[in-house]
């Protein structure tokens, strides 16, 4: 299963791998299912195998992140206190994706910290990367859509 191949649980102890690995649920979605919105209590974390998903913010306008590789993880926000989601997932394509409940996961990570500890650093290096590039693409954006104002 692709959660043993993923960075995200890279050297973690084969135990809590294992364990893991049996509160995963492999499930396909069609194009244009939406797997979660922006504010919904966020219940599962989520590792795409295949497919396409856009994770689409709107507020005012839309900003949207697309993920395509297999492995990459996404609704995070299960993951930490507020525990809601910041973006809407939409499957772009048919997509196969892992699914994990956020409930199991907070079990295991309470009998394994150190694990708990080391996953969440990691999460925080994806989302960081995800915002920096939303940056990138903001500041590209506005530079090409500028228009100089003389007064």
């Amino acid at each position: 299963m692709i959660v043993k191949e993923i960075d995200l649980f890279k050297d973690i102890d084969y135990a809590v791998i294992n364990k893991i690995a049996e509160i995963c649920v492999e499930e396909n979605y069609g194009k244009d299912t939406v797997l979660f919105e922006k504010g919904q209590n966020a219940g599962f974390l989520y590792i795409l195998e295949a497919g396409t998903v856009n994770l689409v913010i709107q507020n005012g306008g839309t900003l949207t992140y697309s993920l395509s590789e297999p492995g990459e993880v996404f609704g995070w926000s299960s993951m930490v206190e507020a525990g809601q989601y910041t973006a809407s997932g939409v499957c772009v394509t048919d997509v196969k994706a892992v699914k994990m409940e956020k409930e199991m996961l907070d079990k295991i990570f309470s009998i394994h910290p150190d694990a708990g500890l080391i996953i969440l650093k990691r999460l925080a290096g994806v989302i960081s990367r995800r915002l920096s590039n939303a940056y990138r693409d903001l500041l590209s954006a506005r530079r090409t859509d500028a228009t100089p104002s003389y007064g």
